[in-house]
């Protein structure tokens, strides 16, 4: 059985892969309210992976764990921000899209690092991840 703070973290991904599944399916046409959906999904990822990267720092995860949760991390991210890269949106929506997408794209960019950065510079990773999390509110 995982430890209470790893618990909660695999509840927030399967929420978040969940959103993810249930969300915009692979670029099509995105409302306003698809739009703040991937936003919040986006900020939860980023959130969970400064978590992540954070304890990973300080020593309160193994590295294996730190590898394959970021991996979960980074492939929901990744999913998210391949689809954001592809979808059209209305006119007056199109710079939040593309500031979604570049977000996703940072995002899982550095949620992929997590996995294998050394002890050192996982609270950098962190401190990024938390400043993505904070421009997705």
């Amino acid at each position: 059985m995982l430890p209470p703070n790893q618990r909660s973290g695999a509840l927030v991904l399967v929420a978040v892969l969940a959103l993810l599944a249930a969300g915009c399916g692979g670029g099509g046409r995105l409302s306003g309210k698809a739009l703040s959906e991937q936003s919040t999904s986006l900020e939860s990822l980023a959130a969970e992976g400064a978590l992540l990267a954070r304890h990973a720092g300080a020593g309160k995860t193994t590295r294996i764990y730190t590898r394959v949760h970021s991996g979960y991390l980074y492939e929901a991210a990744s999913k998210e921000s391949s689809s954001l890269r592809t979808a059209r949106t209305e006119p007056a929506l199109e710079q939040k899209l593309r500031r979604l997408a570049s977000l996703a794209g940072k995002v899982s960019a550095d949620l992929k690092r997590v996995g294998h950065a050394s002890k050192a510079a996982q609270p950098r990773l962190a401190r990024e991840l938390e400043a993505a999390a904070k421009e997705l509110k």
